[in-house]
């Protein structure tokens, strides 16, 4: 029953995030939108954003365009599609307009007036949009984006991550990319290091088990020759020996030889480790201080806040009291702070 409820709340949730987005994507169609009237006759529609001694800046299509304000009549606040409605403020604008087709000082002032008041509150809802887009943008990325930014930090948490994991650290900043690489290329090391020495070690063996077999080798011909020193060993049966000796000896040279690069390649392998080990750890104290400062928020007095307790001493102030005898004030606060 429990799964149930809490799959029917995710369902309805992810309907309401939708509708939000529907909402946030089709109303800025609906509410942002002027009527430009024009001295022409003609009429646009856009929403307007900013203006000049000279021009009206629109947006219409997504795209920016400039007006003339000698060219238009009027702006209303609203999309208007009655064509009755459009005749009538058409006419009464008309009447304002002198014989060189201009209006007052006065009405021009009053324009202006009110369509700074129309950027204002356009540029409100453009920005009320944005932020809207934005969070359900970084919703969907990560649901858990708010506890993060907000969350206290310390400059030290990835250092001592990265010092038990390599890598942990920086994917505790959200640094993933450099989280993956260091961790890659430091067990990718590790993993190389354990294997070339037990390579080593093979090749080590290996060479002993050549000795122990040409001694063997050896003591066998000995007895198949015999003790006696007078014996005669032909020509070809001496070059069979000579060929299994240099054979022999080169064998064990070539076992020799890799066991030499195996144990060079460990050893290489041991400093990348190192290497990218230490690298990580003081990528991770600097990079950890920066972190560390990104979530404080600066008051209007200039003190530095974050979320969660805090202390904050009170200045040493100091007072006079009867007898000419001084008395300094010390004092403090306990602030818990919260973001939202």
């Amino acid at each position: 029953m429990k799964s149930f409820t809490h799959s029917l709340q995710n369902v309805i949730q992810y309907k309401v995030s939708l509708l939000v987005l529907v909402l946030v994507l089709l109303l800025p169609r609906l509410i942002f939108g002027e009527t430009i009237l024009f001295k022409s006759g003609e009429r646009a529609y856009g929403t307007v954003i900013d203006q000049d001694p000279e021009t009206v800046t629109i947006i219409r299509d997504g795209k920016r365009i400039k007006l003339g304000k000698f060219k238009i009549l009027k702006i209303i606040f609203k999309e208007i599609k009655d064509e009755q409605e459009i005749a009538k403020i058409i006419e009464i604008e008309k009447k304002k307009l002198n014989k060189e087709g201009k209006k007052s000082d006065k009405e021009e002032q009053l324009d202006t007036i009110y369509l700074e008041q129309m950027i204002k509150e356009n540029s409100y809802k453009i920005v009320q949009k944005r932020l809207a887009l934005l969070e359900k943008y970084l919703e969907e990325r990560d649901g858990d984006w708010e506890s993060y930014i907000t969350a206290k930090r310390n400059p030290w948490e990835p250092v001592w991550k990265s010092a038990i994991l390599p890598g942990w650290g920086h994917n505790t900043m959200r640094q993933n990319g450099w989280g993956v690489s260091y961790s890659t290329l430091f067990f990718v090391s590790l993993f190389s290091y354990f294997g070339l020495d037990a390579a080593e070690k093979d090749r080590a063996k290996a060479y002993d088990k050549k000795i122990e077999k040409i001694i063997g080798q050896q003591f066998t011909t000995d007895l198949l020759l015999g003790s006696n020193t007078s014996t005669v060993i032909s020509p070809e049966l001496n070059l069979v020996f000579e060929f299994n000796t240099l054979r022999n000896l080169n064998s064990l040279n070539s076992i020799r030889s890799d066991e030499g690069d195996y144990k060079k390649a460990k050893h290489t392998a041991a400093g990348v480790a190192i290497g990218i080990y230490l690298i990580q750890l003081t990528h991770s104290y600097f990079t950890g201080k920066t972190w560390a400062q990104n979530n404080i928020i600066q008051t209007p007095t200039g003190e530095n806040v974050s979320e969660g307790f805090g202390v904050r001493g009170n200045p040493l102030v100091s007072k006079e009291i009867a007898g000419g005898v001084k008395s300094i004030d010390v004092g403090g606060q306990m602030l818990y702070t919260i973001f939202f």
